[in-house]
């Protein structure tokens, strides 16, 4: 697969409201999509939407306490007020990425890592893992087509 150049990236501190997931490491390529389709179905729900075009997922990679495990996908919301029930909220802080955006196959996205953190460390970006990563997702209604900006955190050198 051909990426395009990664870049750097700002983003504010976001609350999102949706699902948590946790099973074992290998069944979170199956597992997600289904949150995410619950998620959309449910999305009418949610107060305050940000955008309903924009599905976020966060993780923490290197994980210090068991309220970080997981994955997360949800929508951001403007205002924190009723949680639907069976949902969940978290607050990601303001911090820096480095971006890669993708289309294709859920598949792509381990790869596609692998070539965003060959990109940090080769500019001396370093990789954050007990912070939380996201995946901007613009589609995602099927695994078999999935449009993402993946985020891994790192430092701003600026």
């Amino acid at each position: 697969m051909k990426y395009e150049k990664p870049g750097i990236k700002q983003l504010a501190e976001m609350t999102i409201v949706g699902f948590r997931v946790q099973c074992k490491g290998s069944h979170y390529i199956h597992e997600i999509p289904k949150a995410s389709a619950e998620l959309d179905r449910r999305k009418n729900e949610i107060g305050h939407l940000v955008s309903p075009l924009e599905q976020f997922g966060a993780f923490v990679v290197d994980e210090e306490t068991a309220e970080e495990e997981g994955y997360w996908v949800g929508f951001p919301v403007h205002t924190l007020e009723k949680i639907p029930e069976g949902m969940v909220s978290l607050t990601i802080p303001a911090q820096t990425y480095a971006s890669l955006p993708i289309a294709g196959n859920n598949e792509q996205i381990v790869p596609a890592y692998e070539f965003l953190q060959q990109w940090m460390e080769k500019h001396d970006y370093p990789r954050l893992l007990n912070k939380w990563h996201l995946e901007k997702y613009t589609k995602w209604d099927s695994a078999d087509y999935v449009e993402v900006d993946l985020l891994d955190t790192t430092e701003n050198k600026h």
